[in-house]
């Protein structure tokens, strides 16, 4: 006599369930490399089969040396005249590749102390010892490909409550300006979004890329005989050129 063997509709659901939330787990791998599957059958034979998948929500996150200085020789002056430009930056933030837009909640802050101590630096100040000190403290970042940055200034008029740099070279005239070699100040036009713009051409390759547990520098050169000054009332507007590469990080020493 032959025996016929079925699976009753509980159990047929059950491996469903099973195998939906084994596809669903595989589907995630890119978040932990693990998942964790939870399977319940609350009413027993023909009861209902709920079937659920968890992951870590946190993503992978590499570290980031920020640099930033020029690329004019210290015997040289550009463009005429011209000795120090000063920015006050209150943010300097990377995009990753395809983003939804400019003010896409995806920009990541390379220097996040400056959203709450903004710091004023000269775009004409020469680079430093690669592995020596550091104007901007080591950051974490979401790993993934970037391929824009910008640089987030303050405007000259503020608010009594928006934070201000605690040294500022250029007097009552604001927080962003040239000085000449002969000493006179000229404010520098900027508004309440005031920035600079880094594009993917400006950076080696298009873009730069952040693996998990990743630690590279990251050097924004200002490039001034690419840059240029232009008039705006009684103010200058500079429109300035970047050139941005990755580098393998400082090895330490024994």
């Amino acid at each position: 006599m032959r025996t016929n063997c079925t699976l009753s509709g509980s159990t047929k659901a059950y491996r469903l369930g099973l195998f939906a939330a084994l596809f669903s787990c595989a589907a995630f791998v890119g978040c932990e490399n693990f998942c964790v599957v939870a399977v319940s059958n609350p009413g027993g034979e023909g009861g209902a089969v709920g079937v659920g998948t968890t992951c870590p929500v946190g993503q992978r996150t590499g570290n980031i040396t920020l640099q930033l200085s020029s690329s004019t020789p210290a015997e040289s002056s550009w463009p005429s005249g011209v000795q120090h430009i000063f920015v006050s930056l209150r943010g300097i933030e990377a995009l990753p590749a395809n983003p939804s837009g400019d003010d896409s909640p995806a920009w990541q802050e390379l220097a996040p102390d400056l959203v709450t101590q903004p710091a004023q630096v000269d775009l004409m100040a020469q680079r430093a010892d690669a592995c020596g000190s550091k104007a901007f403290a080591d950051t974490v970042i979401n790993t993934g490909v970037y391929d824009r940055i910008r640089l987030r200034l303050v405007p000259n008029q503020t608010e009594a409550s928006e934070p201000v740099p605690v040294e500022n070279a250029c007097g009552s005239i604001g927080f962003n300006c040239i000085v000449a070699t002969n000493g006179t100040l000229q404010a520098l036009a900027s508004s309440d979004t005031a920035e600079l713009q880094v594009p993917a051409e400006s950076i080696a390759g298009g873009f730069f890329r952040v693996g998990p547990g990743d630690h590279i520098r990251l050097a924004i050169q200002f490039e001034p005989r690419a840059s240029f000054i232009l008039p705006a009332g009684d103010a200058a507007q500079i429109v300035p050129s970047f050139s941005v590469t990755q580098q393998s990080a400082c090895e330490t020493a024994p």
